[in-house]
């Protein structure tokens, strides 16, 4: 072994070896946008059933004595998609621990005149800014609710967990989602409740949510939860403590159903439609957890029973409606073009029906509406129109890796004349070393909105005539685009482990200095020394520079090995030297 009075000195040196950084949530989004069953993005950078690390970023100090909410200047509940876009930013800029710092699956809900319902899915609990990204503070939990308040200075924003978001000075706590049991420890896997649409039936949010084990992916779906939120319970939270804002809904858990050819089972509520005497609850099918094509199912049922399965009737093709379930049948024809997104929407204008989504395509920037006749379709994938097309989205270097996914209508938000959609924005960029982008800003997952003319929707309309606001994405990527790539392009989602092609050794009295070529950022080097009567079988140094100086060795000959590690502290292929100490 090497002797006590070894001294080793290179930038970061960690005694115990131990790489930087801990396993990274994993990504819902690859799942949502090649079309598979999901088991949802971000984001990650997408992220993603665990939490991500900073890495030499500073942490804001947690101040409990202040419980006032949030207050977000020059706000708005209103169709400007600049203000909205905005006001998420500022509150992720100002979160501490028991705050919504990022998140996807963003749906809002009108609770009264002056307070939205906002639920999220993947979320990350601040504290958390532009230039740290989340922090190794930051919480998570796999849904959340944000209750937004407005005010003549603004809106106030107060989120709510099932718990435990924020238990004092630096530490988050082990936070519950609104739905779901929490991790058995912090940043742990645990069982997914990945909320979907929902509708307000008298004083009560009826809100949808599908559950998935834990585990990696291909997430494995089981079944679909009804949650129910009392209106006055929201909007008290929403004028409360910042801290401990909690919902607990009633839940009810739907029979599960796998369709007689196979795959996962019916997922229900990822579009619901109030229209005439009926809600129209849609819901979606992969015949296969990895298949790239999810089928749309349909399911109806009156307002005051929504919550009651037994009143609940399925479409099973051909205009007709059954009481079982198992008669239900993919609502477009067999051979559609149209593949579904697990989140979407269906609004009425004049007498069409639209399903309205992000791009089917794995990177696609584009929002596409599809017409219909009947709430169940079939939706014409022929006649589909561009909404909008996001000029920030694209999986290259010049777009940052970013993604869009889960396009919904925003009915809260709109007006008689303009829809407002919102949509998910995350990024697959990592670093050499497979570090997210979330890791360096916080604007890798935020809501984004559009707001979309209804004359869009009239015959013969153009396409694109969508608003939006200004991208408020910092270079990151493109200060060193060689040192960043596409997760999606490799099995894992990280890079390989770039080589150590060569080390030098410039020995002296007593140490040695070494140094090898820069395998690019978040690449951590473990350093190996065989000597006389050394085996070389621990590392005697783990440094994240290009070099590193060992001290107190006796004089003989000794051959250092270096080894490159990514974040998860995967090896990469070694170089060596040998060398003589006098």
């Amino acid at each position: 072994m090497i002797p006590a009075m070894t001294r080793v000195s290179g930038s970061r040196t960690e005694a115990g070896g131990t790489a930087p950084g801990s396993p990274r949530r994993r990504r819902r989004r690859r799942l949502e946008l090649a079309g598979l069953a999901i088991g949802i993005v971000a984001g990650v950078s997408i992220a993603l059933g665990w939490l991500v690390p900073a890495v030499d970023h500073p942490s804001r100090p947690v101040a409990l004595s202040v419980s006032r909410p949030v207050l977000i200047k020059n706000s708005s509940a209103g169709p400007d998609p600049a203000a909205l876009d905005a006001e998420w930013l500022a509150y992720s800029d100002d979160s501490s621990c028991a705050d919504w710092a990022g998140a996807d699956g963003v749906s809002a809900i009108r609770l009264n005149s002056s307070q939205l319902a906002w639920f999220f899915n993947d979320t990350t609990i601040g504290p958390a800014g532009p230039a740290i990204g989340f922090t190794d503070l930051s919480g998570f939990v796999h849904n959340s609710l944000v209750i937004q308040t407005a005010t003549k200075r603004g809106s106030t924003f107060v989120t709510m967990t099932g718990g435990g978001a924020c238990t004092g000075p630096g530490g988050p706590g082990n936070a519950a989602p609104v739905v779901g049991p929490p991790p058995k420890v912090p940043g742990g896997p645990s069982a997914r409740y990945w909320e979907e649409d929902g509708i307000t039936v008298g004083g009560t949010i009826v809100k949808f949510y599908n559950q998935y084990l834990a585990g990696i992916e291909p997430y494995i779906p089981v079944g679909t939860v009804i949650a129910s939120f009392p209106v006055s319970q929201l909007s008290s939270a929403g004028h409360g403590s910042r801290y401990g804002a909690v919902a607990r809904p009633h839940l009810v858990t739907l029979p599960s159903y796998t369709p007689r050819g196979g795959g996962t089972p019916i997922l229900w509520g990822a579009a619901v439609l109030h229209t005439g005497k009926f809600v129209y609850v849609y819901g979606t099918q992969s015949p296969d957890v990895s298949a790239p094509y999810r089928r749309l199912y349909l399911a109806r049922v009156p307002p005051s029973a929504l919550t009651d399965f037994s009143a609940w009737r399925f479409y099973a093709g051909g205009g007709r409606w059954s009481a079982r379930q198992s008669a239900a049948r993919p609502a477009q024809p067999r051979g559609s073009r149209l593949s579904v997104s697990s989140g979407f929407s269906v609004v009425k204008v004049g007498n069409r029906y639209w399903l309205i989504q992000a791009g089917a395509e794995v990177g696609s920037p584009d929002i596409d509406a599809y017409p219909a006749s009947e709430p169940w379709g079939p939706f014409d994938f022929a006649r589909g129109r561009l909404l909008y097309r996001d000029p920030a989205i694209g999986l290259n270097e010049a777009d940052e890796y970013r993604i869009m996914y889960e396009a919904r209508a925003e009915p809260a938000l709109s007006t008689r004349d303009t829809l407002v959609i919102s949509y998910n924005v995350n990024s697959e960029a990592v670093t050499a070393g497979c570090q997210p982008m979330s890791s360096f800003t916080n604007t890798t997952i935020l809501p984004r909105f559009i707001s979309v003319p209804l004359t869009v929707f009239g015959k013969g309309a153009a396409s694109s005539l969508a608003k939006s606001g200004p991208a408020p994405y910092p270079p990151i990527v493109q200060k060193d685009p060689s040192q960043w790539f596409d997760a999606w392009s490799y099995r894992g989602d990280c890079p390989p482990v770039p080589a150590v092609t060569s080390v030098l050794a410039r020995p002296g009295a007593g140490k040695v200095g070494l140094s090898w070529p820069d395998g690019g950022l978040d690449i951590t080097y473990r350093v190996y020394l065989a000597g006389p009567g050394e085996t070389g079988g621990a590392p005697v140094a783990t440094v994240t520079s290009d070099g590193a100086t060992i001290t107190g060795l006796r004089p003989g000959t000794y051959r250092a090995k270096v080894v490159p590690l990514n974040i998860y502290k995967h090896a990469g292929p070694a170089a060596g030297v040998t060398f003589t100490v006098p």
